[in-house]
């Protein structure tokens, strides 16, 4: 049990990791997009990835584990300038390797039962994010 314990803490704390860069990756880069809609799709899915964090966080501190270290990982936060197509291509990219991530965990057996629904639902809200972000893609390529 207490196997399991420490490794569900390990694999939420890798989740973070990976929401943050999410989140990161979004926000960036929105900053500098001229197409609101766009933005605020990115923000949107920024703002997602902000709660999955603090809903992992609290799950960690429930079982007992620290976040300290998780906070201390800092995630630079440039500006992204790269042209609008490549900001798609990047968001794409971020988010599919968060979707990745999420079902490699969700199929693991050596993890606690009661926070395997919230890592699925969080799973379910990185294939909407990733969706929308290459269909999004898509249309921009085509359109050209």
């Amino acid at each position: 049990m207490e196997y399991c314990r420490e490794n569900t803490i390990k694999v939420m704390k890798e989740l973070i990791k990976n929401c943050r860069n999410a989140e990161n990756l979004l926000r960036n880069s929105c900053s500098t997009l001229e197409d609101k809609s766009l933005n605020k799709i990115f923000l949107y899915y920024a703002d997602l990835n902000k709660t999955y964090i603090n809903r992992l966080e609290n799950e960690i501190l429930r079982l007992g584990g620290s976040i300290d270290e998780i906070n201390q990982d800092k995630v630079s936060n440039n500006t992204d300038k790269t042209n609008y197509r490549e900001k798609l291509k990047k968001c794409e990219n971020g988010v599919n390797t968060a979707v990745n991530n999420y079902k490699e965990i969700s199929l693991r057996e050596d993890i606690l039962w009661e926070v395997v629904p919230i890592i699925s639902q969080q799973y379910f809200g990185e294939i909407e994010a990733h969706e929308t972000i290459k269909n999004i893609n898509t249309q921009v390529l085509s359109g050209s």
